[in-house]
């Protein structure tokens, strides 16, 4: 791996991490994914910074179980625009990805796997240079 492809990687997971204890892989509201790679570059948000995309499940001492999640609404939080795919599909091993979604600054986007799938993760990359940011403002 090239020394500064190693340092942007790094850049992308110190800015991910949370310590929020058990709830650290729970996706919800305030989450954020932040990229600091080069112009053109995806980050897996799924795994730097939203958590398990695939079920919305309540707080470990609530009452009822995990289901399947069904939408997410994410705000851009950076300074330009950023475009995300939907990496989705009907089983584990099996994925499919969207077409990519441009988000303006400060505007959301709903983002849904489709009926019957299962949201397996969310894509970030932004075409200029600076800092990329999406946060999560709704699930269901």
């Amino acid at each position: 791996m090239l020394p500064g492809c190693a340092a942007l990687t790094l850049a992308a997971i110190c800015l991910s991490l949370t310590s929020d204890g058990d709830t650290a892989n729970r996706m919800g509201p305030g989450r954020t994914c932040r990229s600091a790679l080069q112009a053109d570059a995806e980050l897996s948000c799924g795994t730097y910074g939203f958590g398990d995309l695939r079920h919305l499940c309540p707080a470990h001492d609530a009452a009822g179980g995990c289901r399947a999640t069904e939408q997410v609404t994410v705000r851009n939080t950076g300074p330009g625009a950023v475009y995300v795919t939907v990496i989705h599909g009907p089983r584990q091993g099996e994925r499919r990805q969207s077409p990519e979604t441009e988000i303006a600054p400060g505007r959301t986007a709903v983002l849904r796997p489709g009926h019957g799938r299962l949201l397996f993760d969310i894509t970030l990359r932004g075409s200029g240079p600076g800092p990329k940011s999406l946060a999560v403002v709704g699930v269901r």
